[in-house]
């Protein structure tokens, strides 16, 4: 996140009604001075005539999403919703590819059917720029429309950045004061995963570089356990883990230029770009025998059941590796940040989601959503989740409640990525699943090996030109 990023997120909270204290922590977590953070320092909002029953009897729609166990939390916690809010809320979860459909649907009808919708952090451009939801700042100042302990200042900046704050006249995410979505219900990046007890026997350290990954890779691969695995089908995230972070952290630079200024050029075929597939193409002898259609459930299931010695992972994906009630190697898997070329910083990408309310939702029930998304985004179901299903959080107080860290391990590795995290260039614009989906076809058809590295990228190359050109952002 640059300074220009960082400091539009101060002024997004300095304008919801947070105290200067918990300003100056939202600060040192961006890396800027408390001299800089003071000038937006405001007073504390007092709890007037808040009241979680306001709107009881009122009965609330949510779509979401169904393939990260948001929607299992939520519904485990609705009787306790009802219970103290007297309102009561349904649950619709479709799979991303319907849920993004769905959506969208709603968002372009003349009524929402839903009064919130939960999106992925890659299409705020597209759903928040578009303009479909409604402006928060009055509900999150208004200290009769938000519970006095929601504390903005607790959830993290990079994912308020990435879904939360936007500037509809530049249409620039994280950037500006108005708030249009809630970090929720989990955010996150990627993390590496490594079995501890076959390091320490084979006298290994952790990989800090992908050549070090590559020599335990090697070392470690056993006809019982395969020395690394990655997400190598035809997937969203063998472009978006497996590829960008090995492409960012050995020097890529995946957009230069500007949509708004019509250069925005991708780079896909740039040394980096190549080199970040053939490091895939080069491990294959070591990952399972068919790596090339895992995806999420194979590399987890591979790992829990110690098939797999090392990984890169989404970190609210492969949570419950750390965890004893569903993995055989929760107490011999570490955690750390990714690997990286010597002189680079161990990064990856931006994940996460947010939940907002659609401008066309009933304007009846629109103050009943916001205190719904205020409950279900507060500091104990954030906790919950994380505890039971090993979400990540969106919140600073869940990374590090001491309890939930005893537990999980992992959780400060967690932290400290989506802390880092770098939003992908091209969510930027609504063309994003279009140009991952390119690519993942062509990497995919590299690693079964009916071409080589250059050979894709300089395809994916191509067809993003195109694709961007005809989006008229490239001229």
């Amino acid at each position: 996140m640059d300074d220009s990023t960082k400091t539009g997120v101060l002024n997004a909270l300095a304008h919801a009604s947070i105290d200067r204290r918990r300003l100056l922590r939202s600060a040192g977590m961006l890396g800027l001075s408390a001299a800089l953070a003071g000038r937006f320092g405001m007073d504390p909002a007092l709890a007037a005539d808040f009241d979680w029953k306001k709107h009881a009897g009122t009965k609330l729609s949510i779509l979401m999403t169904g393939d990260e166990n948001d929607h299992r939390a939520l519904a485990d916690m609705l009787p306790k919703f009802t219970e103290e809010t007297g309102m009561e809320m349904e649950i619709t979860s479709p799979a991303l590819g319907a849920l993004i459909e769905k959506t969208l649907q709603n968002l372009k009808a003349d009524k929402s059917s839903f009064e919130l919708i939960e999106y992925l952090g890659f299409l705020t451009t597209q759903q928040v720029g578009g303009g479909y939801y409604e402006q928060l700042n009055a509900y999150i100042d208004d200290p009769s429309k938000t519970p006095p302990d929601w504390d903005i200042a607790d959830f993290l900046p990079p994912a308020m950045a990435n879904v939360g704050i936007f500037d509809m006249a530049t249409g620039t995410v994280g950037q500006g004061k108005d708030i249009y979505g809630i970090p929720g219900l989990h955010s996150g990046s990627v993390i590496y995963f490594y079995r501890k007890d076959l390091f320490d026997a084979a006298g290994l350290k952790p990989a800090a570089t992908w050549d070090e990954f590559k020599a335990a890779a090697e070392k470690l691969n056993s006809d019982d356990v395969a020395g690394c695995s990655f997400i190598g089908a035809n997937d969203f995230s063998l472009a978006a883990v497996d590829w960008y972070t090995r492409f960012i952290t050995t020097g890529g630079k995946l957009m230069t230029g500007s949509p708004k200024e019509k250069n925005f050029m991708p780079q896909v075929n740039s040394p980096e770009g190549i080199g970040a597939l053939q490091m895939l193409i080069d491990l294959l002898p070591y990952a399972p025998k068919n790596v090339t259609k895992y995806g999420f459930a194979e590399n987890v299931d591979g790992f829990s059941t110690g098939k797999i010695a090392q990984m890169i992972f989404w970190s609210t994906i492969a949570g419950p590796i750390l965890n004893g009630e569903n993995s055989m190697v929760a107490d011999k898997t570490g955690t750390g940040p990714v690997p990286a070329k010597p002189g680079e910083t161990p990064r990856a990408i931006q994940g996460g989601w947010g939940v907002a309310i659609p401008k066309n939702a009933d304007p009846a029930k629109k103050d009943a959503a916001w205190l719904a998304l205020t409950w279900m985004t507060s500091k104990d179901f954030n906790k919950y989740e994380v505890e039971k299903y090993q979400i990540d959080a969106s919140r600073t107080s869940a990374f590090t409640d001491p309890d939930l860290v005893a537990k999980l391990p992992y959780l400060p590795d967690a932290l400290k990525a989506a802390s880092t995290a770098e939003i992908i260039p091209t969510s930027l614009i609504p063309e994003f699943f279009q140009l991952n989906d390119m690519m993942n076809v062509e990497f995919n058809a590299a690693l079964i090996g009916q071409q080589d590295a250059k050979t894709a990228c300089e395809k994916v190359q191509k067809q993003w030109e195109d694709a961007l050109r005809k989006a008229g952002h490239l001229a």
